[in-house]
């Protein structure tokens, strides 16, 4: 009879593959993004804006991450603004699932699981971050 086997188990759980896979790659991205500086060039550039000229919500996410891991949070929200709101809430979302139990007030988590609010966030956020006159080019990366 063996101890390890029960005990692996236990630890080997789809929850704890899920966070660990997440977190070791997370780290990885961080460390991606300590090394290389998307605004010096050298990645490639974004498909939707190469082709349409227009910035999709995802545009600036990039180096919004990269201002985010050296600290400049100013630089972030600049890049990328919807992805400064969303990211937060993501990491509560994982957390929560992670640990079984409420981390956010009722109303906030029903809304931030039902996918047709994040889409309605993209699809507004696109729209708007692509008008060229104020109050909106604010949202465009830059």
């Amino acid at each position: 009879m063996s101890v390890a086997p029960a005990f692996a188990s236990r630890l080997l759980t789809p929850r704890t593959v899920v966070a660990a896979a997440t977190a070791v790659s997370a780290l990885g991205g961080v460390a991606v993004l300590r090394a290389l500086d998307p605004n010096a060039g050298g990645l490639w550039p974004c498909a939707f804006h190469a082709i349409t000229g227009l910035h999709c919500p995802g545009c600036g996410l990039t180096r919004a991450l990269h201002a985010l891991v050296h600290g400049d949070i100013a630089r972030a929200w600049a890049m990328n603004p919807l992805a400064m709101i969303a990211l937060p809430l993501l990491a509560m979302m994982l957390a929560q699932w992670w640990v079984s139990r409420p981390l956010m007030p009722a109303w906030l988590s029903r809304r931030a699981h039902d996918g047709r609010w994040w889409i309605a966030a993209l699809v507004v956020f696109g729209v708007l971050r692509n008008l060229p006159y104020a109050p909106f080019a604010w949202m465009a990366p830059g």
